[in-house]
């Protein structure tokens, strides 16, 4: 596969040692990747057709051709492509009226700005990022075409169990207002794509520091007669890096971005610059550099060894290069554990300012302490102990403990109603 992707001249000497098992392999990684019309672009413009022809893989029961299952495969993304974009095309007409306030993310963007195809990048859902001041006007255009937020799902809305999630505003209460809420919020249709709302660009627990320089210079993409904002190239590959942290450094489809991306900024490579500060303000260098070394290593990305040693010089010691990846890199507060949230911040690149964080959030005022833990009622003293000792375990424990405890007691696990 990273031959195929990274279109190596030496693919064909690989593939003339393959087994029948390796190349069934390949083609199951080909499908759950869902990178058939990439791969297909590949052994045309490397000439590898008949290789291809002559090995013989299982699909569906029977024996066919490599190349013919390929191209069965990308024939299928690009029927499930024109599916997925006329459901974004209408998903930007319903939304026209906010259309300058949502900034689209990762697959969405790079799909129609990288790849020669687009069809050749699938995306699962749709992916956008909006500040929080304009949900209330989005669920009221969602809620009235027929979405429904995702209910008891974790993975859209972390704070289910561990925090008040019965209106749109009790979705951004944080103690500290460096957090990033961990209410990320989930709309679904039948036959639609789900849209996933991010409220920071680079979803990781903590606010983007340049999030006014991110918003400054969003791109606006036309597409099938209509536009739609898009992170700079610089930023997108910043969020495409930091994605793939946070899946641990799976995904082929990823790294293809990450390739792509880095390869249109190396026709202007004065950005690297640019993008090298960027890491480091956002504390995001160390992360960044084993991206883009994996890349190189695995797609062969090149002309990027200055941008590694640059984003790989953070002056960290030792230990923390060694576990900077053996902990979350998601930084919130409410379901990650205090043990946990202090491991990230040991290897983090922004140790001192998530200790910091941290520490602050410990304390917060009495108005968070109302709106979170007692559905906003004027607090006595001991109200306020009560709910101080609340916040404290709430930090102290895992999200799961929390669920399955007094969590259960004091938040209903349902989400935002229709109304919001």
């Amino acid at each position: 596969m990273a031959f195929m992707l990274g279109r190596s001249s030496s693919t064909d000497a690989i593939l003339a040692s393959q087994t029948a098992e390796s190349a069934n392999l390949f083609l199951q990684m080909l499908i759950e990747n869902e990178l058939g019309g990439y791969v297909l672009e590949s052994i045309y413009l490397l000439k590898l057709e008949a290789i291809f022809r002559k090995i013989f893989v299982t699909l569906d029961g029977g024996e066919v051709d490599l190349f013919t299952a390929i191209s069965r495969q990308s024939a299928l993304e690009a029927i499930k492509f024109e599916k997925f974009d006329n459901k974004f095309v209408d998903f930007l007409d319903l939304t026209a009226a906010l259309g300058s306030e949502i900034i689209w993310l990762k697959g969405i963007v790079a799909s129609r700005t990288c790849y020669r195809e687009p069809a050749q990048r699938l995306s699962g859902d749709f992916d956008c990022f909006l500040q929080s001041r304009y949900l209330t006007h989005l669920n009221e255009i969602l809620v009235a075409a027929g979405f429904h937020v995702i209910l008891d799902d974790y993975g859209f809305c972390n704070q289910l169990g561990v925090g008040p999630v019965l209106a749109l505003d009790s979705l951004f209460l944080v103690p500290n207002e460096e957090l990033v809420p961990s209410a990320v919020v989930g709309y679904f249709k039948n036959r639609c794509p789900i849209v996933d709302i991010k409220f920071n660009p680079l979803d990781r627990g903590l606010k983007m520091i340049e999030l006014d320089r991110f918003l400054s210079e969003v791109e606006s993409v036309p597409w099938r007669g209509r536009t739609f904002l898009s992170p700079g190239l610089l930023d997108q590959l910043l969020i495409s890096l930091t994605h793939l942290e946070k899946d641990r450094f799976i995904g082929w489809k990823q790294l293809l971005d990450i390739k792509l991306l880095a390869e249109k900024i190396n026709l202007h490579p004065q950005g690297w610059k640019e993008f090298v500060r960027r890491c480091q303000v956002e504390g995001l260098s160390t992360a960044c550099c084993a991206g883009l070394s994996l890349a190189r290593e695995r797609l062969g990305l090149s002309g990027i060894d200055d941008v590694i040693s640059e984003t790989g010089a953070t002056g960290q010691n030792i230990s923390k290069r060694l576990l900077a990846f053996t902990v979350t890199p998601l930084f919130y507060w409410n379901t990650s554990s205090l043990p946990m949230l202090l491991a990230n911040a040991a290897v983090s690149d922004d140790s001192t300012r998530k200790m910091n964080v941290l520490r602050r959030s410990f304390f917060p005022d009495k108005s968070f302490l109302s709106a979170y833990y007692l559905a906003g009622r004027t607090m006595n003293f001991v109200d306020y102990l009560r709910a101080l000792i609340l916040h404290w375990f709430v930090i102290l424990l895992p999200g799961g403990v929390v669920r399955r405890t007094f969590g259960q007691l004091i938040w209903p696990e349902r989400q935002i109603g229709s109304s919001g």
